[in-house]
């Protein structure tokens, strides 16, 4: 009965798993923005990022350079160039924490464009955090809707 239940709950668990998503969050403090990079490490190593990069031997540096090519955000028009801070695993997932230095004190607007990994995946999700006031919200990200602008 233990084995049953135990299968049980592995088939469940595998069955419930989300995979196919990344998380961008995106936090604002005083003259910096930040973005912490989420994804499950594996399916980034199933990717082919570069052909001139060698993702096994330089996961972070072969990301975080990536991300700055499929990701654009603008707040007030001018575009944020993200520098790499660290990275890390926890339980599976790659994190990778990038800033980016902003010379506005009143934000009026923010237009995102992420491209990331639809080409080795049409239905991979990008999962967007903003908390950079006065837009705090969380949007999905897919490959027919790849942009987004607030005013």
């Amino acid at each position: 009965m233990k084995t049953a239940l135990l299968l049980l709950c592995i088939s469940f668990s595998s069955f419930f798993h989300v995979g196919h998503i990344a998380e961008y969050r995106y936090q604002r403090k005083d003259n910096t923005v930040y973005l912490r990079f989420t994804i499950e490490k594996q399916e980034l190593l199933d990717f082919k990022l570069s052909k001139n990069c060698d993702v096994k031997q330089l996961t972070a540096f072969c990301t975080a350079k990536y991300l700055n090519q499929k990701t654009v955000l603008k707040i007030n028009g001018v575009a944020l160039a993200f520098e790499f801070i660290k990275s890390y695993t926890h339980k599976d997932h790659l994190i990778i924490e990038m800033k980016s230095k902003i010379n506005s004190t009143s934000i009026q607007n923010i237009h995102l464009t992420n491209t990331s990994f639809y080409e080795f995946n049409s239905k991979f999700r990008n999962r967007v955090l903003l908390d950079i006031a006065p837009f705090k919200k969380s949007y999905l990200l897919t490959k027919n809707t790849s942009s987004i602008h607030l005013k």
